[in-house]
């Protein structure tokens, strides 16, 4: 090939490249647009609560945030999840004579999860932290709507740790005074091998979709 052909299909080749990236270039600045009715529906949940224990009517308080991210072409999402529960009388984790104590336990993880009908179900798999103990939570958890603003809710959770482990179930009713706004009340059993601190609780509901909450799983988004 002469000096003369590889110019001209240097300059064809770098005529092409300088075509694309100035079509690139506009759609970089501007989100993807998508079809109305495929894209993730994009939901932030609120649920805290007040709790009276059975150890001396002593209480405790629990928030817990959840991201979901429901791909309405097959009725099933993914999200992550993280709550904090602070307990009046400091938990007691391992062996009564040398046990781990503390006020507060927390976990954080990913959800995933399917809705059918009135029925949503999820799986959630977690750490958690309870004084300098790590460990691993998952959870299974249940909705089910009974009326249009009634939800039976239950939440099964075990807290794993070495030489120990914290069972965290919950069940109860939601009800939902506007669509972003509830009540909830139920009983929650929480317990170990040397601890109890089960009891009843009310707590509220906030609830909410906007296509403007953070996707957090930038390669599916």
């Amino acid at each position: 090939m002469s000096w003369c052909q590889k110019f001209l299909l240097t300059a064809i080749l770098l005529s092409s490249l300088t075509s694309t990236a100035r079509a690139v270039g506009p759609m970089l600045k501007h989100e993807p647009e998508v079809p109305p009715g495929v894209d993730f529906v994009r939901s932030l949940d609120v649920d805290t609560f007040v709790e009276r224990t059975n150890r001396h009517g002593l209480g405790a308080q629990s928030g817990r945030l959840r991201f979901r991210f429901l791909d309405p072409d097959v009725n099933a999402f993914v999200g992550m999840v993280a709550g904090f529960h602070h307990f009046n009388q400091d938990l007691r984790l391992g062996m009564p004579d040398s046990p781990d104590t503390a006020g507060v336990l927390a976990n954080w993880g990913g959800a995933f999860g399917i809705v059918r009908g009135r029925h949503l179900w999820e799986l959630d798999l977690m750490g958690a932290s309870l004084s300098e103990r790590l460990g691993f939570a998952p959870a299974i958890v249940g909705e089910h709507r009974i009326k249009e603003r009634l939800l039976f809710y239950h939440r099964t959770e075990l807290n794993i740790f070495t030489g120990d482990a914290i069972l965290d179930a919950d069940q109860g009713l939601t009800w939902m005074w506007k669509p972003w706004f509830g009540w909830s009340l139920g009983y929650r059993l929480f317990t170990s091998q040397h601890m109890d601190q089960s009891g009843p609780h009310i707590g509220i509901r906030i609830y909410f979709e906007n296509p403007r909450i953070p996707f957090i799983f930038p390669s599916l988004g």
